[in-house]
């Protein structure tokens, strides 16, 4: 990420840095392996479930609640993914909880104890910023509500954790300031499909409200919430809603609107849905375990009153040829908008040895690349290098003059050679191929660009296949 760079010894300060400490102190204790890349997240996963237990019986005082807000939790396949992912994308569904934790007990007549909430409110802003700002937005917005509900010294308190919280968050916004004009820039240039007028506010509300739908809370459940044998939960529901509405909000300003971005979201919507399961049906085991049963093992209440919708727009599918967003909008819509069941493509997943482009070419480079030589790929370059110590360039950083001992197109680029791709990068394959000399071939694995996503809407649950396979160029008499 160029735009990542600001100084001139490439210091990269676009990232939070608590991800990446938390994951080399694994490799660095457990040695460079994938279960030590994934172990801090898979901890948090753990940690989590057992932290949205507590913290939904202390607010709704009840074992059953808990009990089924847990289950949504660790029945939620984008969440289960998030968790086996060695990236941030879990943990602000962890701080999320505990932060929201810390915070409940301000409503308590003792004197409140500041300094948990402050304390992880630096460790969230220095994990995932823009969540963590979604979400003390929220609680911010739930304090104002009902403070005549606090005492006035909880209240003083708020300020000094607010105090020392800026001490240790502010100096960093400022410094990263430069770069925030630059990140748009950055998506522009990969993908063309990135909407920079005003309407991408509401176009990305649009998006993270689809996915929220189509995999973690329906959204026809809401007007639920306005039953009488809810109003007891009102405080809580409100905190819930505070906070999911600041995520969403603060998150319209990136440039795609990926779920990743609103997993601090998840927690919460597993406790409205297990507060509406039970107390929406109080008498009314059946219904209310049946309920459960489909949300869990099937997609039916999320997608199915949109089934109707998706009919009319394939019969009309002429209205959505004005423009390219149009175009991609109902390719999306009509391509999620099915009956399946995500908690079983999940538990084929794990069952069965997944074995995606990435798997073949590492196994390859295993038996018969060397550390010390160098290599070219137009996709994932930082896997291959994590798994076979070869010297990587950058999909973006090849030139005319570079000879790498192999390159490997799967991707971006691998019709660059005989499709004779206009593409600086495409010209500057082509000069390298045709001023030394190279050997082809083909693995028996599938051209496709990413081994597989955490990105729901397109994560593979299966072994992919395609008729265009990888190809590898060794140079030879090297």
């Amino acid at each position: 990420m160029g735009h990542a760079k600001v100084r001139e010894d490439g210091l990269f300060i676009y990232r939070t840095w608590i991800p990446y400490y938390l994951q080399a102190s694994s490799l660095y204790l457990f040695g460079e392996t994938t279960f030590a890349a994934r172990l801090p997240f898979a901890l948090s996963g753990v940690m989590s479930v057992i932290a949205l237990y507590f913290f939904t019986f202390k607010l709704t005082k009840k074992k059953s609640t808990a009990f089924l807000a847990t289950l949504f939790l660790i029945s939620s396949v984008p969440a289960l993914v998030y968790f086996r992912t060695a990236r941030y994308v879990g943990l602000p569904i962890l701080l999320t909880i505990l932060l929201l934790n810390s915070y409940a007990t301000i409503f308590e007549k003792k004197k409140w104890n500041h300094w948990p909430l402050t304390l992880l409110s630096i460790i969230y802003f220095h994990t995932m910023y823009v969540a963590f700002a979604g979400v003390i937005l929220g609680a911010l917005t739930h304090f104002y509500i009902n403070r005549n509900s606090i005492t006035s010294n909880n209240q003083k308190r708020v300020v000094q954790a607010a105090i020392v919280t800026s001490i240790f968050t502010l100096p960093w916004l400022w410094f990263i300031a430069p770069i925030f004009a630059k990140i748009p820039e950055f998506y522009l240039s990969a993908n063309d499909q990135i909407d920079t007028s005003n309407w991408r506010f509401l176009k990305h509300f649009t998006g993270f409200l689809f996915q929220l739908n189509n995999y973690i809370f329906p959204l026809i459940l809401l007007p639920i919430l306005l039953k009488r044998s809810l109003r007891p939960y009102r405080k809580e529901i409100e905190l819930c809603l505070f906070c999911i509405m600041g995520l969403l909000f603060v998150s319209l300003l990136h440039a795609i609107p990926i779920q990743q971005y609103i997993s601090g979201s998840f927690p919460l919507l597993c406790i409205l849905l297990a507060l509406i399961m039970i107390e929406a049906f109080p008498s009314r085991a059946t219904i209310r375990s049946a309920l459960i049963a489909i949300l869990i093992f099937t997609n039916l209440i999320h997608i199915g009153p949109l089934l109707l919708a998706k009919k009319t727009f394939k019969n009309n599918s002429e209205w959505f040829s004005g423009n390219s967003y149009l175009k991609h909008a109902y390719k999306t819509f009509t391509r999620e908008i099915k009956l399946k069941s995500n908690f079983y493509n999940y538990l084929f997943e794990i069952s069965h040895p997944f074995k995606g482009p990435l798997d073949e070419i590492v196994n390859f480079f295993k038996t018969n690349g060397k550390p010390s030589e160098s290599c070219y790929i137009d996709n994932e370059h930082e896997s291959l290098a994590y798994y076979t110590g070869m010297k990587l360039i950058h999909r973006d950083d090849i030139k005319a003059l570079d000879a790498p001992d192999w390159i490997v197109l799967r991707g971006d680029y691998r019709e660059a050679i005989d499709q004779n791709l206009s593409s600086e990068i495409a010209q500057n394959l082509r000069e390298i191929l045709s001023r030394h000399p190279y050997s082809k071939m083909e693995l028996d694995a599938p051209a496709i660009r990413v081994n597989n996503s955490y990105d729901m809407q397109i994560r593979l649950f299966r072994s992919p296949y395609s008729a265009d396979k990888v190809v590898v160029y060794k140079r030879i008499n090297h």
